[in-house]
C-alpha cells in the first residue's frame, strides 16, 4: 500500500542518514567508523604516542588515524589513513649484534622508510607531505623516487611528485610543542589548522577576510583567544553560536 510504502522509504531514509553520520559524523561531535576501524586514532585537540618497538615511537597528532602494517609487509611499519604523525627511529643501542630494521611509513601512493631518522607524515586527503626533521629519508612512489635529508621536504599525491624543497623544521614541529606557527600563510589557512585542534567550526564569512595574510605562532591551548585576536586584527565581526561554532565575517 501506499503507508507501507511510505514507512519502507522513511526506513530508509533514516537508515541512510544514520550511516552518512557514522562515516562523517558532524563538526567531529563523535568518532567516525573510520576513527574506530583504525589501529590507533586521535580525537579533536587530542594527541597520543605509540611505540612500535624499543627504538621506533609514532607521535600522533590531532585527528590522525594509524594502522600497523602486518608484519608480512615491514618489520615495524605504519600506514597514516588521515592526520599527521612524526616518526622517530632511534640510534639503537651501542654493541648491538643484529642488523636494524627500517621502519616503514605509507601514506597514500608513497612508502618512505628510513633507518635512524625523524621526520613528519602529514595526510590531508590523496595530498601527502612529508619532513625529514633528521636522518634520512627514502620515498618511493609509482612517479617518482625521493630522497630527503635533515630539514628537506617533499609534497605528493596519487597523479605525481613535487621536487624537494627546504623548510623550517622548528615550524613543522612546533604542534609537539603545543604550538602552533604561522609564516605569513592565508587566514583562510589558519582558520583551517584551528579547526583541527578546536571542537565545533570556525566558519570564514568573506572571501575577502581569508586572503589576509597572517604571521603569529601561538598555544594550541589558547585557540579561542586567537580567533578573538582575528576580530581586533581584521575588523571581523564575530558571533558564537551553540556548539562552538563561530562566524567570521
Amino acid at each position: 500500500t501506499m503507508r507501507t510504502g511510505r514507512r519502507a522509504f522513511i526506513g530508509f531514509a533514516v537508515a541512510a542518514g544514520a550511516s552518512w553520520l557514522a562515516v562523517r559524523p558532524p563538526l567531529q561531535l563523535w568518532p567516525s567508523l573510520g576513527d574506530l576501524a583504525a589501529d590507533y586514532h586521535t580525537g579533536t585537540g587530542e594527541q597520543r604516542s605509540v611505540a612500535l618497538s624499543s627504538r621506533v615511537t609514532v607521535a600522533m597528532n590531532t585527528q590522525t588515524r594509524v594502522d600497523v602494517l602486518p608484519a608480512s609487509d615491514a618489520a615495524h611499519g605504519i600506514e597514516v589513513v588521515a592526520g599527521e604523525a612524526e616518526i622517530d627511529a632511534a640510534t639503537p643501542p651501542a654493541g648491538r649484534a643484529t642488523p636494524i630494521q627500517p621502519v616503514t611509513v605509507v601514506a597514500g601512493k608513497g612508502r618512505m622508510q628510513a633507518t635512524v631518522a625523524r621526520f613528519n607524515v602529514r595526510r590531508t586527503g590523496s595530498q601527502v607531505c612529508v619532513t625529514c626533521l633528521s636522518g634520512t629519508v627514502a620515498l618511493a612512489h609509482p612517479r617518482g623516487a625521493r630522497t630527503l635529508k635533515t630539514d628537506d621536504q617533499v609534497v605528493y599525491d596519487d597523479r605525481g611528485v613535487q621536487p624537494v624543497t627546504r623548510t623550517d623544521p622548528a615550524a613543522i614541529s612546533a604542534w609537539r610543542r603545543g604550538m602552533l606557527v604561522f609564516n605569513g600563510v592565508p587566514l583562510s589557512d589558519v582558520i583551517d589548522e584551528i579547526n583541527r585542534y578546536r571542537p565545533g567550526r570556525v566558519v570564514l564569512r568573506r572571501a575577502a577576510l581569508g586572503a589576509n595574510r597572517m604571521q603569529a605562532q601561538f598555544p594550541i591551548t589558547r585557540l579561542d583567544d586567537v580567533i578573538d585576536m582575528v576580530g581586533r586584527l581584521y575588523g571581523a565581526h564575530i558571533t558564537r553560536l551553540p556548539g562552538n561554532i563561530v562566524l567570521l565575517s
